[in-house]
């Protein structure tokens, strides 16, 4: 499996939903201390860097702009599309919900994480991507002589990735589920085994509980092929 260098260089523009490769992007443009901007209202220009990625709480710190009305208008806004030079190429992501806050007792901006992020190959003309279906796929493992329902959420490049299941989910770290069952939509299902790494409980949107697998997916690569386009999309 390539990763997002090598894999943007190869296609020219990639949309990539895969929290653990958008926490990377990230977290490689804190460390490069890159440049991002954004178009505000009224033809104002923010300009700043990236100072803190948080993907467990979903956000994002920024640094504020020598520019104090490109402030203003930032924490003004209720939805921002940053974009980023960065050594890959050119990146956009769009975050929510600026608001007031600190790092290392600096003032920065607070956003939410963004959950998708453009790439694009340096000197390369965007295009649209075409409808996207859903972020997940329906999973079944076995443990034992019961079978229980997930669903693949995230995966990224290297085979990373999280299930959500039921809350009652009987399995630990450092245990390996064979012949796991995941059912790409419009394909035959495969069969893969989990390396799991961690186990926590989850609340989703609704409210319902639920576990949280953090785990590495092992199969053929032609197979993780198949997984990880759902989450890092190609787009032609």
């Amino acid at each position: 499996m390539s990763d997002i260098a090598t894999r943007l260089a190869t296609t020219g523009q990639l949309l990539v939903r895969s929290g653990i490769e958008i926490d990377r992007i990230l977290q490689a443009m804190v460390d490069d201390h890159a440049s991002v901007t954004a178009n505000l209202p009224g033809q104002v220009i923010f300009l700043s860097r990236l100072v803190h990625s948080d993907p467990v709480k979903g956000r994002v710190l920024i640094a504020y702009s020598d520019y104090k009305a490109a402030n203003t208008a930032l924490l003004s806004a209720g939805s921002v599309t940053f974009r980023c030079h960065h050594r890959w190429g050119q990146f956009a992501f769009n975050s929510t919900r600026p608001r007031p806050a600190t790092a290392a007792g600096l003032p920065v901006v607070e956003m939410t994480a963004p959950t998708i992020v453009m790439g694009l190959q340096h000197r390369r003309r965007a295009t649209r991507p075409q409808p996207l279906e859903p972020a997940e796929l329906p999973c079944q493992l076995r443990l034992g002589l019961i079978s229980f329902d997930a669903r693949l959420v995230d995966m990224s490049l290297d085979g990373r990735a999280f299930l959500l299941a039921d809350a009652g989910l009987p399995v630990c770290a450092g245990t390996r589920v064979q012949g796991v069952r995941i059912r790409p939509r419009g394909r035959e299902p495969l069969s893969v085994d989990l390396d799991v790494s961690h186990v926590i409980p989850a609340v989703l949107p609704n409210g319902e509980r639920a576990t949280r697998i953090g785990c590495r997916i092992l199969a053929p690569d032609w197979a993780m092929e198949q997984l990880v386009r759902l989450f890092v999309v190609d787009v032609e």
